[in-house]
């Protein structure tokens, strides 16, 4: 009898689940399709198939806008981001787990409560004191905004994960003569790959969509990133909608593929730190 009333509520479920795949994966499809057409096909109709396939609009972005540059500047800033972004948030985020200091809990609890405040808020006084570092148009403004607000978010993950660490393990090390340093790189580091995987998804999706931080650090095209570039250079050109919606294609694709490559790590990573 159950099997009987749990086939229906399957088929539902699944029913469910297709209907949100085809809603997500559309754009990417329509993206995809009307990319290949002349601008002269698109406008004769919107909604059909190419007539023929036309893959010029490709070579256009290679040829005109130098991609291979705006895919080397997202890639260099969101890699460096991630780099400076973990180095601050691990060894913060191991002490607010393990280590026992005074004004451990408030302070681990301030730092959370960032996490609220709209980024928006902070704006004006980022720029300014860009500005004031001489960084602005300057790939490392970017970098360091991107780094800097991610680590309350990496810090909230990594320090659940890391709590399942066994103490065993952390004073066996301490009397060996195992140094700080070398007890995060050696112990802390491997166990916390999952998480570490985790937030690289997270965050450098995040980064390599992200349109406003760029967009107000990064004034000049020398340095712009690919979504910038999709939304400004390209915007140029915005009576070609297939030459637009190749460039937004092919910015769309990096973020895609990492999360298939690496979504198997998203589940562990999630849920590592909340078992013991």
């Amino acid at each position: 009898m159950a099997k009987r009333k749990s086939l229906p509520v399957r088929l539902v479920v699944y029913l469910v689940l297709v209907a949100i795949a085809v809603v997500d994966f559309y754009p990417v499809v329509y993206m995809a399709v009307n990319s290949s057409r002349t601008a002269v096909d698109f406008f004769r109709d919107p909604g059909g198939l190419p007539a023929p396939w036309y893959f010029d609009n490709f070579k256009a972005l290679y040829y005109r806008f130098d991609v291979l540059r705006l895919f080397g500047n997202t890639l260099g800033d969101t890699a460096a981001a991630f780099a400076l972004a973990m180095a601050l948030s691990i060894p913060a985020s191991f002490a607010f787990a393990k280590i026992r200091f005074r004004y451990r809990s408030g302070l681990y609890m301030t730092v959370i409560a960032t996490m609220t405040i709209p980024g928006i808020t902070f704006v004006v006084p980022n720029f300014l004191l860009m500005s004031r570092l001489g960084l602005v148009d300057h790939p490392a403004s970017v970098v360091i905004m991107w780094a800097v607000t991610s680590v309350p978010s990496n810090i909230f993950l990594l320090v659940a994960l890391m709590r399942g660490i066994p103490d065993e393990i952390l004073e066996a090390a301490k009397v060996d003569g195992i140094s700080y340093v070398q007890t995060v790189a050696r112990i802390v580091l491997p166990l916390s790959v999952p998480g570490i995987v985790t937030l690289a998804i997270f965050n450098t999706t995040g980064w390599w969509n992200d349109l406003f931080t760029p967009l107000i650090f990064l004034q000049s095209d020398e340095w712009k990133t690919m979504t910038v570039a999709v939304a400004t250079i390209l915007k140029r050109f915005d009576t070609d909608y297939p030459l637009l919606l190749a460039g937004l294609f092919m910015t769309s694709v990096p973020p895609m593929l990492i999360y298939v490559a690496l979504q198997k790590y998203i589940k562990r990573g999630l849920v590592i730190g909340s078992v013991k």
